[in-house]
């Protein structure tokens, strides 16, 4: 399953990468390529036309696969944690539970019959 799993993965990245290219050929007016302006790292450097199409869209796509890789991490960790706790209190309650079941029962009552107390009398 894992291996198919895989396969599909990479014919996905392959027809991506074939889309990517088909688009920056497709992207050009004068034989130039059309270039993205991106507000805030354009401020920064004015001298700067923008970055291409297949850059842009690669850059989206790299940053929103860091941010589920982020996301993915720390719900991963949380329930590491919540289940290493969750065994903890089982084991706890375990051992609480094996030490009442070998607990002795020690009943001092005395058992006295009705015949015997009415042939004392």
């Amino acid at each position: 399953m894992k291996l198919l799993k895989y396969i599909f993965f990479t014919i996905i990245l392959i027809s991506c990468i074939f889309f990517i290219i088909q688009l920056d050929q497709l992207n050009t007016i004068n034989q130039e390529p059309i270039k993205i302006k991106i507000p805030y790292i354009s401020a920064i450097d004015p001298s700067n036309d923008g970055v291409k199409v297949w850059e842009a869209i690669l850059l989206s796509v790299s940053i929103g696969v860091f941010i589920g890789f982020l996301i993915a991490l720390y719900q991963i960790i949380t329930q590491t944690s919540e289940i290493m706790s969750l065994k903890s209190k089982i084991r706890r309650l375990n051992h609480e539970l094996d030490n009442l079941r070998n607990q002795s029962i020690d009943d001092e009552i005395d058992i006295k019959d009705e015949i015997s107390l009415e042939q004392d009398l």
